[in-house]
């Protein structure tokens, strides 16, 4: 599977913490792939969170991203202790939330415009480095980044940045 052939170069290549999110995938084959991807990253040494499947984070024993729009469903923390909880954020009341549940980081984006989103200007980093100052939480950078970023995004105040296809 290239997919899983592209995380294993990833995690050769250093990288600690990923995110696994298919949203297009078929539920049983994303199962499938996950619990690869999960093996993966253990004989790497890497954390794991899974993206906006508690259900599926629990059942794997790994971490779970949740996204911006599960952080107003959720009344509480899905687990108190055990792996982390992260989430998305794209504005200072997804990160009051995020607090609210006691995330142990945050992603806040987009910084620059995305494919994913052509013509929809991001944050940009002034606008980050101002959210950032509204929380002690870790913060990662996300949207339209590249390795390259990784200095301007440390200078703003980031722990690092998220990518996707950087």
């Amino acid at each position: 599977n290239a997919w899983l052939e592209h995380l294993e170069a990833a995690l050769a290549n250093g990288v600690r913490r990923v995110q696994l999110r298919a949203p297009h995938c078929p539920p049983a084959r994303w199962h499938r792939l996950a619990e690869a991807a999960v093996d993966a990253c253990r004989r790497h040494g890497a954390e794991v969170l899974v993206n906006g499947d508690v259900a599926l984070a629990q059942a794997l024993d790994v971490g779970v991203h949740l996204r911006a729009a599960q952080l107003a469903e959720l009344g509480a923390r899905p687990w108190r202790e055990g792996p982390r909880i992260a989430a998305s954020c794209h504005s200072l009341e997804d990160i009051r939330r995020a607090e609210a549940l006691a995330c142990d980081f945050i992603v806040l984006g987009a910084v620059k415009e995305t494919p994913t989103h052509p013509g929809v200007a991001g944050i940009g980093w002034e606008g980050f480095a101002v959210l950032r100052e509204e929380t002690a939480l870790p913060m990662y950078a996300i949207g339209g980044l590249q390795v390259e970023d990784l200095a301007e995004a440390r200078a703003h105040g980031a722990q690092g940045i998220a990518a996707i296809r950087g």
